[in-house]
Order: structure tokens, then C-alpha cells, then sequence
């Protein structure tokens, strides 16, 4: 698929997600309640990318009212990531930086440079298609049964964004248990653990999926080594098999 057309089939998809919102009575007004955009920033960049990375969280906040509850929403993470001081924003995006710029480069934790001494690094978030479960702005801490019923509203849409984008690689951040079955994943996983970190990889029609912890709370870009090798070394592993 070129530019061009991953261009339509992303801003078709956009329309798709709000949709499919309102379809499911998730829209509210008080507090104000809009899908947040996911996708990729700079589709020509993760076109070209090698190979192609998609991250799958959970889902996305935004602002909360004074009692706590999640608003907020109608914004694009395809527009927020443009930026190339968003890495300084979350310790998980430093993470994910280094993840996805040393499997395309082949290097280990110890080999990467300090993203803001290396422009190139800084410009990964725009190459990733990144996904959430659900679209909707949420609670910072997301159990796992109120991700589960997400899976269920959003799969079909999910699963469209893999076939748009047709990743090589998908990284998971605790959040292949609910794929799982989809997939109808037969294999044994490829085990692979560093220090406190483990990841189970995967392979399924020419991707490689990787189970893997999700990467808030694992560290910065200074501390972040054993996630980071984990997943470094689970791909590894699997594009070797």
C-alpha cells in the first residue's frame, strides 16, 4: 500500500472509530466524552520503516472533573506524536523509542544514545502505529475485566487497523491475553527474560507478536534496561526461527 492510499484508509478509519463510538452509546456530553485518534503520524516514515512496529495498550487518557471522572477526548494521537519533544512527556514513550530504535538498527540497550542527542530517535514515535484496545479517555489504572469488555466493543475495528497497517511486528503491553484466542494462536511461545522482565513471542501470518509487559512504570531511559533487552532479545528470536 503507498502513501496515498494508507492516507485514505487511516482518515476512513478515523471516521470509522468515531462511529463506531456513537453506535455504542460511548459519546457523552457531561462530561464530555470523544474518542481519541490513533493511528500513525508519519505514514510515508513507517511505510518506508523496516521493519514496521505497532505498539497495542490499553487505552488512552486525557482530563478528569473535579470528582475524578475521566473527560475529555476528540483529539489525535497521529497529530500529538508530530512533535518531537512528545518523548519527554512520559518515561513509556522514552522506552518504546528505544525498543523500536534498536530492533530497526539492530543494537543493544547499551549501544543506544540519549534520544535528545540523537534526532533520529526522536523521530520514532511518528513511525510506530500506535493502538489502543479502547478509544475512549479513561482512568490511569485499567483492570483487567473493564479491558476486556473494551476488547469486545472495539475488536472488529482493531482488527482492521491490523490489516490497514500490516505491521511485521506488534508489541504487546499486557494486552495479548485478550487477542490471544483471535489469533488462534497454536505455537508455543518463544520465552525470553531478562532480569525481572520476561516476554513470550510469536509468530502468526509473517508477524511477530510479542507478549510483553506494558511500558509504564518500567523504568526511564536510564533505567530502563531489562525491559527493554526483553523485548529487544524476544524479537530477535523470533526473526531468527
Amino acid at each position: 500500500m503507498n502513501e496515498k492510499e494508507l492516507t485514505k484508509r487511516q482518515t476512513e478509519m478515523h471516521d470509522k472509530i468515531f462511529n463506531h463510538a456513537k453506535e455504542n452509546n460511548l459519546i457523552k456530553q457531561k462530561p464530555l466524552l470523544m474518542p481519541i485518534y490513533d493511528g500513525v503520524a508519519d505514514i510515508k516514515a513507517y511505510i518506508s520503516s523496516n521493519p514496521k512496529i505497532m505498539w497495542i495498550l490499553k487505552e488512552p487518557y486525557d482530563d478528569f472533573t473535579s470528582t475524578g471522572k475521566a473527560r475529555g477526548g476528540d483529539w489525535y494521537f497521529t497529530e500529538h506524536f508530530k512533535n518531537t519533544n512528545v518523548w519527554k512527556d512520559q518515561d513509556m514513550w522514552k522506552l518504546m523509542i528505544q525498543i523500536n530504535y534498536a530492533i530497526r538498527n539492530n543494537l543493544k540497550w547499551k549501544e543506544l544514545d540519549y534520544i535528545e542527542n540523537n534526532s533520529e530517535m526522536a523521530e520514532e514515535l511518528k513511525k510506530t502505529a500506535y493502538i489502543n484496545i479502547s478509544k475512549m479517555p479513561a482512568n490511569t489504572i485499567s483492570p483487567n475485566d473493564h479491558i476486556r469488555t473494551c476488547y469486545a466493543i472495539w475488536k472488529k475495528i482493531l482488527f482492521e487497523q491490523i490489516d490497514i497497517y500490516k505491521p511485521d511486528v506488534i508489541i504487546f503491553g499486557y494486552t495479548f491475553q485478550f487477542f490471544k484466542e483471535d489469533f488462534k494462536i497454536t505455537d508455543k511461545a518463544i520465552p525470553t527474560i531478562s532480569g525481572q522482565w520476561n516476554a513470550d513471542v510469536y509468530k502468526k501470518d509473517n508477524m511477530i507478536l510479542i507478549d510483553a509487559f506494558h511500558p509504564s512504570r518500567k523504568g526511564g531511559e536510564d533505567s530502563g534496561h531489562d525491559y527493554v533487552t526483553c523485548i529487544i532479545n524476544a524479537y530477535k528470536k523470533a526473526s531468527k526461527k
